[in-house]
């Protein structure tokens, strides 16, 4: 059963990893999209969010710092959802595909939080150098080896 937390940080993680990479790979194309959704300032908006998606997936990822990388996702999620994915208010056959995303984005926000509150889980970085603090503080110290007298 400890294998499903590594199995589940692996497939969380991913789409944010590949989307980070796309932001950075193809901001150009996605400043125009941030630009007619209203975005202030889009270019800082798409390679900002490229970062934080692609530092924060590889943590989650990996499970080191991986509450506060989920943090950064589910208020990168609720921001994009209410900025970029506002199905009210537009004609219908736009608005469904529009609202998909929006509840895309709040369910994985709802992911994210679950991973802040319950943390990495087993094989992760975190609970490795924890085990390894552990066992390191129930370690007897070595033993006293006598100076040589000179």
């Amino acid at each position: 059963m400890g294998a499903l937390a590594p199995l589940g940080r692996l497939l969380f993680s991913a789409i944010f990893i590949l989307s980070g990479f796309n932001h950075l790979a193809n901001g150009e194309g996605m400043i125009g999209y941030a630009r007619s959704a209203g975005l202030p300032f889009p270019a800082l908006a798409i390679y900002g969010s490229g970062v934080v998606l692609l530092v924060a997936g590889v943590c989650i990822l990996l499970g080191v710092f991986a509450r506060i990388a989920s943090v950064a996702i589910a208020i990168f999620l609720v921001l994009a959802a209410l900025t970029v994915h506002r199905f009210w208010g537009l004609p219908p056959d736009q608005a469904a595909m529009q609202m998909v995303h929006f509840l895309k984005n709040i369910s994985m926000a709802g992911g994210a939080l679950l991973l802040t509150y319950f943390g990495p889980g087993p094989y992760s970085v975190r609970a490795s150098s924890r085990v390894l603090e552990e066992r390191r503080a129930h370690r007897p110290p070595p033993p006293l080896r006598p100076r040589p007298q000179s």
